[in-house]
């Protein structure tokens, strides 16, 4: 099963719907990957505007 990432908020995990905010539009085309820890005290998910742990992309086409 390949990754995939939310257009929205650009989370990226296995499943067919986002887990974070239940969309079904994922793509399969994204490029990056931040993993985020601790989402107050880093500076690329204030810039990014995550709030939660998780991996990310940087972008999805």
């Amino acid at each position: 099963m390949s990754e995939k990432a939310c257009p929205t908020c650009r989370i990226i995990t296995k499943e067919n719907v986002c887990p974070k905010c239940k969309s079904s539009s994922l793509s399969d085309d994204f490029g990056g990957l931040v993993i985020v820890f601790d989402p107050e005290g880093s500076a690329i998910a204030k810039a990014m505007d995550i709030k939660e742990k998780g991996r990310y992309a940087l972008k999805v086409r």
